[in-house]
């Protein structure tokens, strides 16, 4: 190697000076302010004044004097011309020109500079972009501003073609984020870390995201784009929604490159740590999408160009950190590095099947398979129903951890055959979920067949074993198997219809086997998922009927709002439940099974007739439950009318001055209030007339109760008009009630259900008023918001009554839950934006001389008129 002159390396190093940012702005713009160094290369400042923001870039290389003015034309036009997106406006200097050309000095060297007025507006906080809505809107501007940028070059180019025929085409844009050059420049900022912990995980992550993009990109659109269209290179507004982008702010992230690394760079700034994780881009994706459609390949390149993103800045940082180590860029260093984890814990089929999803891309074909059983007839194959319309499922049985298996068994006990269903949603799993969500949605099949049966590969591929699964990926499909014995080798390579092995137990038993059908060799789809992310997974396994030769999907659930009923609780199709506080659950909840019995019984004889012995029975047994002197019933019909009747009786049959007293047991009968069967014995009281509601919901079966010895001969009495099934329902009622653990259920459960809404009254500071008592309870409401609190419950799963507009009304039936009353209790609270309440200190035990004597109530109750 030759020798080289030492002169000449100093010189050939020395680095280049540039002028002081304060006195240049001061000389030949004649503006002064905050000044703020960038991390940029040639240097860059913020000066800020009064409301102000402008932007301060240097330069000195030929090539960066023809970038600064192919920026400067193309930013005059968006601002001049195009009205959805603001840019940085170039300042004038005090010469006039755009652009500041400077002499070399003892103090700095030659170059030039240019000054960028930013548009109006406020930076997002990292809070205000985690909102759905303004996701939304980052996606939206995002593709605007490609479009602006677009047609703002065009406008240019048409000038100059008026200008001069001859004209020189200008020199593309550049920028240094150019996603297309992400290979060398992590290579370059990776050079300054020397721990290989840190170092290693982002270059691997790096090659395997670049590997990805290469075989497609040359097949991704170029044009002009912004490279970094988030975080703190965007001005905005929020007014009286979330914060709405505006405009950018540097002129430097402008050049051209991959359409969809545009939108890449702002995935990367919007995935969560903490709330959305990776699927937090989705709704920005959409929005992009749908103001600038992207093609098929752009889709498959956009998250692994998320990850180059993500794997750029954090090396930035990395570098930063190892050259300039402090506090401030520790913490949001440590915070890149949790993000990008976070990144990387998904795999990148299931993001890119997510944006797919988003943008409800069409379904790949399936693949055409062969029959993974050759020697079974499909036919005698039965399939369980495990959904929330099962008539399998009855009276709670899907409490039963173990139903859907013992139910499995049932049903392919006659053909020794059986199978669950693909694409169903599991009654049993979404009762027992304890979040807002399960993942009840199967993506697997359980199949029973005899022990011994013959299972051959569907599709040619390779075989492997992992985790007691034996896998056979091939190119358009990978299945896994639970439950074969196999003789196979890890890695032996079959073709369609070669022997995978048998299914196992012993001779003459039944052998289970699990069959799990994807599309991708390396992503295991899970047994169940979400309905969030059902359709989602739907992208990334297939139904393994492709395999089975017959039809194994379970159909799509339907819109209906709810499909069953089960005590407290109603059942959507999807087998989720919500607490039906609205009264439809009646006395004994939803499901009874001796109400069930009573009504087909019934219906199996007649109905729809007045004047049947199911009327008579229902009388008798309702008279049964009263004061012996008050032996007549006067009509069954609504409660509406039944009180209306009660009052006019009341009006006509004791003279003016003798007022009858009138129960009103509607809301406080048959146990409702916990403490007594009506609410006038528990007070000491023998009412003129009583007034039932209706034992059973939605049933014409309230009563009109009296003595005989009042009633004159002329009175006419209206005919009833429930029909026979409801009668013998309300009779199978009331005998039900006259059991005892029913009625100590009901006592407990109001008397915890009050205490629960007189603490959340107290917390609300009184916003609300409680009426009635038991089980049966009103929550009126001073500021007359009762729809919008319903509504709110509604979201949590829970059923109430919004009745005048102030007034929301619980009514639950005897069976209810202390578990079920604290989760309305919690839900009110969300509802009504209640903190948490302070943990107490436990009270000190009082000494049994110092205990205050109780009181007698002096309340009355609400049930006597």
């Amino acid at each position: 190697m030759a020798d080289v002159d030492t002169d000449e390396m100093q010189e050939v190093a020395k680095p280049t000076v540039w002028p002081g940012a304060d006195v240049f702005l001061a000389d030949h713009y004649g503006l002064s302010g905050d000044l703020e160094p960038l991390e940029t290369d040639p240097p860059s400042f913020l000066l800020r004044y009064e409301e102000v923001t402008c932007r301060l870039q240097f330069g000195r290389e030929p090539d960066e004097l023809e970038q600064f003015q192919t920026r400067t034309e193309l930013l005059s036009h968006i601002h001049a011309e195009f009205g959805r997106v603001q840019a940085p406006r170039p300042l004038e200097a005090i010469d006039g020109s755009s652009i500041v050309f400077y002499e070399a000095t003892d103090d700095h060297d030659a170059g030039f500079a240019i000054v960028y007025a930013h548009p109006p507006g406020e930076a997002p906080n990292r809070g205000a972009t985690r909102d759905t809505a303004a996701r939304q809107q980052l996606g939206l501007f995002a593709a605007r501003l490609i479009r602006d940028l677009t047609a703002a070059q065009d406008a240019v180019g048409r000038e100059k073609d008026e200008e001069d025929d001859a004209r020189v085409e200008q020199p593309p844009l550049i920028a240094a984020s150019d996603l297309r050059q992400a290979g060398p420049v992590v290579v370059r900022l990776l050079r300054d870390v020397s721990d290989p912990a840190v170092r290693d995980p982002i270059a691997k992550a790096m090659v395997t995201a670049l590997r990805q993009v290469q075989p497609i990109g040359a097949d991704l659109r170029v044009q002009l784009i912004h490279h970094h269209p988030a975080g703190k290179d965007l001005v905005g507004e929020a007014q009286e929604g979330p914060w709405v982008p505006t405009g950018f702010t540097d002129p430097a992230a402008l050049g051209d490159g991959w359409i969809v690394a545009s939108l890449a760079a702002l995935c990367a700034d919007l995935i969560d740590e903490d709330g959305d994780g990776a699927l937090a881009i989705l709704p920005a994706v959409a929005a992009f999408h749908a103001e600038l459609p992207l093609q098929e390949t752009e889709l498959k390149a956009l998250w692994p160009l998320t990850i180059v993103q993500m794997g750029l800045n954090l090396a930035a940082m990395e570098r930063w950190e190892a050259m300039a180590p402090g506090e401030a860029t520790r913490q949001a260093l440590l915070q890149a590095r949790r993000l990008f984890e976070v990144a990387l814990g998904v795999h990148p089929a299931f993001m890119h099947a997510a944006i797919l999803d988003c943008l409800d891309w069409p379904l790949a074909d399936e693949p055409a398979l062969e029959r993974l059983l050759p020697e079974i007839d499909p036919d005698l194959i039965r399939l369980v129903d495990l959904s929330a319309t099962s008539s399998l499922l009855t009276e709670g049985n899907w409490e039963d951890p173990e139903v859907d298996w013992r139910l499995l068994a049932r049903i392919a006990w006659d053909t020794k055959m059986g199978a669950t269903r693909y694409g169903e949603y599991r009654m049993s799993r979404a009762f027992a979920a304890t979040g807002p969500e399960a993942d009840n949605l199967a993506l697997h099949v359980d199949l029973c067949v005899p022990a011994g049966t013959v299972a051959v590969a569907p599709f040619g591929g390779m075989v492997r074993h992992t985790g007691g699964r034996l896998l056979l990926t091939g190119k358009e499909a990978s299945l896994h198997l639970e439950g074969l014995d196999t003789i196979l080798a890890d890695g032996t390579a079959l073709f369609a219809g070669d022997r995978l092995g048998v299914v196992a137990g012993a001779e003459g038993s039944i052998g289970g086997l699990r069959i799990r059908l994807g599309r991708e060799a390396e992503l295991l789809p899970p047994l169940f998922a979400t309905p969030a992310t059902g359709r989602l997974w739907k992208r990334l396994s297939l139904s393994p009927s492709l395999i089975l030769g017959l039809d194994v999907d379970a159909p799509e659930a339907g819109s209906t709002a709810y499909v069953r009923g089960w005590r407290e609780h109603v059942f959507d199709p999807l087998g989720f439940g919500s607490i039906d506080l609205s009264g439809a659950a009646g006395l004994l909840g939803h499901g009874h099974p001796a109400l069930a019995e009573a009504a087909y019984r019934q219906w199996l004889m007649i109905n729809g007739l007045s004047g049947t012995p199911a009327e008579m029975e229902f009388q008798a047994a309702l008279l049964q439950r009263m004061p012996g002197e008050l032996d007549t019933i006067i009509a069954l019909t609504d409660e509406a009318q039944a009180l209306e009747l009660a009052v006019q009786l009341g009006d006509r049959l004791y003279p003016q001055d003798e007022a009858p007293i009138i129960a009103d047991e509607r809301r406080t009968g048959f146990g409702r209030t916990g403490d007594a069967y009506w609410a006038f014995e528990r007070d000491g009281v023998t009412p003129d007339i009583v007034v039932t509601g209706s034992p059973v919901a939605d049933e014409r079966l309230a009563a009109v109760i009296l003595r005989r010895s009042v009633l004159p001969e002329d009175l006419q009495l209206p005919r009833p008009d429930a029909s026979a099934v409801a009668c013998r329902i309300g009779t199978a009622v009331i005998d039900a009630l006259e059991e005892p653990q029913l009625r100590e259920t009901a006592r407990q459960a109001s008397a915890e259900f009050m205490e629960r809404l007189r603490e959340l009254q107290a917390r609300a500071s009184d916003a609300f008023v409680i009426e009635g008592e038991g089980l049966s309870l009103d929550l009126v409401f001073e500021a007359g918001d009762a729809r919008a609190v319903a509504d709110g419950l509604a979201g949590r799963r829970v059923l109430v009554q919004s009745i005048a507009g102030d007034r929301l009304r619980l009514t639950g039936p005897l069976c209810l839950s202390l578990a079920s009353i604290d989760r309305v209790a919690t839900a009110l609270a969300q509802v009504l934006g209640l903190p948490e309440p302070e943990p107490e200190e436990p009270p000190e035990e009082p000494d049994a001389a110092d205990e205050p004597p109780t009181a007698p109530s002096d309340e009355v109750s609400p049930a006597v008129v």
